[in-house]
């Protein structure tokens, strides 16, 4: 199991979705987080809440590119979790796209690793007053062997941006992590997100 050197084990997983909330939300603009998690179900929990709470509590565009769960999935959990879903995506402050179909898709911005960083620019250019969040699931790139392009990306640390209007979370499960990088990349991942790290 993968254990960031500066962070303890955690024992349990039923009770820490309201920490790990609370962590994401007062993450300061301009910030990359890794947030590495150890089942399908603990990172659903985690980010129906997190989106939930954000979009009530602060004027927010949410980038949402989910892997492991599809778009529909996503959609009915946040319903669940009485997220107004329409609503949000209607006036266009919640965008969900399947990772898995746009990765290599040129027609949707987002291409490999850089296009992101193009898609964020484009999105600012039409939401100057509100705060983008991007959230992806970097587990895809396991499947589609594809590391040399993450590894550049995760390159783009907070520094790599000139914009501080905006916060990314990036999501890996903890197998994949493991498959993914060997132990230096490993390493380096760590140090391109230095203090930004939470291991669940």
């Amino acid at each position: 199991m993968v254990e960031h050197p500066n962070r303890r084990k955690s024992n349990g997983y039923e009770n820490i979705s309201s920490d790990i909330v609370l962590k994401l939300v007062k993450l300061p603009l301009g910030h990359h987080c890794l947030v590495l998690y150890p089942n399908i179900e603990t990172i659903m929990k985690i980010y129906s809440e997190y989106i939930h709470f954000i979009m009530e509590q602060k004027d927010v565009v949410i980038l949402f590119l989910p892997y492991y769960n599809t778009t529909d999935q996503v959609r009915q959990l946040l319903m669940t979790n009485g997220t107004d879903v329409k609503r949000y995506e209607r006036n266009n402050s919640l965008v969900l796209i399947d990772f898995a179909k746009v990765i290599n898709n040129p027609y949707l911005g987002i291409p490999a690793a850089f296009g992101l960083k193009e898609f964020v620019n484009k999105t600012q250019s039409y939401c100057k007053d509100k705060t983008l969040v991007v959230m992806a699931d970097m587990s895809l790139y396991n499947h589609v062997n594809n590391i040399k392009d993450l590894m550049e990306y995760e390159k783009l640390s907070r520094n790599g941006y000139e914009t501080k209007k905006w916060n990314q979370l990036c999501f890996y499960h903890k197998l994949d992590f493991d498959l993914m990088f060997s132990d230096d990349q490993k390493e380096r991942i760590f140090e391109y997100h230095k203090d930004n790290v939470i291991v669940i």
